[in-house]
């Protein structure tokens, strides 16, 4: 139980980061800044269908739509690197976190597998 609480703790430590980053993104850039927005609610709402469910097949499923969309948020990411949004020390602190949710989650769907 607890290293699900783990997974929703670094999400929304990788959402807070990022939040405190997204003002000082362009107002031409509202179609990366909205993507980016949708993105995180997406992440979190896997999360939380993950911890709801019973069923291990639908359990699986919110943890596979969780990496990939983790996979676009660091798309994400890496575009606004590219076009001088983010710092190359944030594009750090956020890969950081972003590679710790994908260990968590990596390991609840391998532990969901072999269920």
């Amino acid at each position: 139980m607890e290293i699900r609480f783990k997974l929703l703790a670094n999400t929304e430590k990788l959402i807070a980061y990022m939040n405190r980053q997204l003002p000082n993104f362009p107002k031409k850039e509202l179609v990366l800044k909205n993507n980016i927005e949708k993105n995180q609610y997406e992440l979190i709402e896997n999360v939380f269908g993950y911890n709801i469910q019973q069923s291990t097949r639908i359990k699986e499923k919110y943890l596979k739509d969780y990496l990939i969309k983790l996979s676009m948020f660091d798309f994400y990411i890496r575009e606004s690197f590219h076009k001088k949004y983010l710092s190359k020390h944030q594009v750090d602190c956020l890969s950081k976190t972003i590679a710790e949710c994908r260990k968590v989650a990596y390991g609840l769907v391998r532990s969901v597998e072999n269920v």
